[in-house]
């Protein structure tokens, strides 16, 4: 069997950005943001019929979110229903010339 040289390729932490998608850091806030959704949702034990009610989003929503399927939510919507879960979402910027850094958000213990 004959060896090959692999080269190592240090990611940037934007899989999305790796995969060259132009709106990178969009998709990335979208990612992050749906998770601490699903992390709201998992400590309190909803049901989607349940997180649609408290949030005031549509149950279908609830299931796209858990689905990662994050094509019809906007920032802003994603942030409301983290609100209604009684989360609170800070925003941080940096400077761009630093190697495109990904956009990030500060996950609060709680």
């Amino acid at each position: 069997m004959m060896e090959e040289d692999l080269e190592v390729v240090r990611g940037s932490d934007n899989v999305f950005a790796d995969l060259g998608f132009a709106d990178a850091e969009t998709r990335q806030m979208k990612a992050q943001l749906a998770a601490e959704i699903i992390i709201a949702l998992d400590r309190r034990k909803l049901t989607v019929r349940e997180a649609g009610e408290l949030t005031g989003i549509a149950a279908a929503d609830i299931s796209r979110i858990r689905n990662a399927d994050l094509g019809r939510f906007t920032i802003d919507r994603l942030v409301r229903v983290l609100s209604h879960l009684d989360r609170k979402v800070e925003l941080r910027v940096v400077n761009a010339q630093r190697d495109h850094a990904p956009a990030t958000l500060k996950r609060a213990t709680a």
